[in-house]
């Protein structure tokens, strides 16, 4: 069932990963999103279960923070034992979507990259920025499921992701929604003085 494959490294941004893998698997369903933490059982052989996730998934995102081209990173993506360069190696052997997913930093070069992966600087790419995520996330979820067509049958229990509250004198800002529900009076324009 695995359509979407998150591709990431532990010490990069692990909670940007963890809140991708939340807003897709609310989105689309637990089953449709692979996130390694949660979808290999413990104590179950790791390795051939990722590769085969990959095989199986029809995008792989590959989520990149800022540390995912630091020094030491870099090296290791360099090494053709690194589980990261074998995912996206793989996932490029087998022709699958694979999108750079950029967490507030920038697009890729190819200089940034060992030959082995430089077609991963010429992929499109989405950017996730903190002040944005859910508008970010929102845009990224649309573009898959424009991309995997079995994405876009409604999960049960799918809740639209924005929301607008005001209570008292408290108002979120709307970002994006379908519908508001206002609940006592409404004032539109500058604060009565």
């Amino acid at each position: 069932m695995t359509q979407v494959f998150l591709n990431y490294r532990t010490d990069d941004e692990p909670f940007g990963v963890a809140m991708l893998d939340q807003e897709l698997s609310r989105r689309f369903g637990s089953d449709a999103v692979f996130l390694a933490s949660k979808s290999i059982p413990p104590g179950s052989d790791w390795e051939p279960q990722m590769y085969d996730a990959v095989a199986k998934s029809t995008a792989v995102l590959v989520v990149m923070g800022r540390h995912w081209r630091n020094a030491e990173n870099r090296a290791r993506l360099d090494e053709p034992a690194d589980h990261v360069r074998r995912e996206i190696r793989h996932a490029l052997d087998l022709d699958k979507q694979v999108i750079p997913v950029r967490l507030g930093v920038p697009r890729l070069s190819i200089a940034d990259l060992p030959e082995a992966l430089q077609a991963l600087a010429g992929k499109q790419d989405i950017e996730v920025r903190f002040r944005s995520a859910r508008i970010d996330v929102d845009r990224l979820a649309a573009k898959l499921a424009e991309l995997i067509p079995a994405l876009r049958a409604p999960t049960r229990g799918a809740t639209p992701s924005a929301r607008n509250v005001v209570q008292d004198s408290r108002v979120n800002t709307l970002v994006q929604g379908e519908s508001i529900r206002i609940s006592g009076g409404l004032h539109g324009g500058p604060a009565p003085r």
